[in-house]
């Protein structure tokens, strides 16, 4: 049986996943969150999730929206770099989408920008749900943002 980590376990801390989406930026995630809210009305103050939060540029303009974000993502690195932007709104933790967070708090889970799908075994992936769905109170919303691969490829331009 091989002790090799997962691809996913390191890809995210890897200098290749930062340069690949260097133009994913703060005025990018304002542009789609807003498109979002305009379709999903929180109130202000609602506790949201950021599930798989990156380097937190969904998460802090959530949180310039008047939410009380959390935003966790399994890169420590990651992690690392978001705990300067802080506040007494805006936290973020280590933590890994497969695990239940926190039961029954958050009015909503946002998984943006392909964050999911990615795991081996599909019961893994069925477990990432099952948690944010565990996280989430009565009527909440779980909101995820995936790639189509039938129609990338489809309408992938080759060079």
């Amino acid at each position: 049986m091989s002790t090799e980590s997962p691809w996913f376990e390191t890809w995210f801390d890897s200098p290749y996943y930062h340069l690949l989406y260097r133009e994913r930026d703060k005025d990018e995630a304002k542009t789609f969150l807003d498109l979002l809210l305009n379709r999903v009305h929180l109130p202000a103050e609602s506790k949201v999730m950021d599930l798989a939060c990156g380097k937190g540029r969904h998460s802090l303009y959530l949180n310039r929206q008047g939410f009380n974000v959390t935003g966790v993502d399994l890169s420590g690195e990651n992690i690392n770099y978001c705990k300067q932007f802080e506040t007494e709104n805006l936290h973020f933790y280590q933590h890994d989408m497969r695990r239940i967070f926190r039961v029954n708090y958050f009015d909503a889970v946002f998984n943006l920008f392909t964050s999911f799908g990615y795991f081996d075994r599909n019961h893994e992936n069925e477990k990432a749900i099952q948690a944010a769905a565990a996280s989430l109170v009565q009527g909440g919303y779980f909101i995820i943002d995936f790639l189509n691969l039938h129609l990338a490829l489809r309408e992938l331009e080759t060079l």
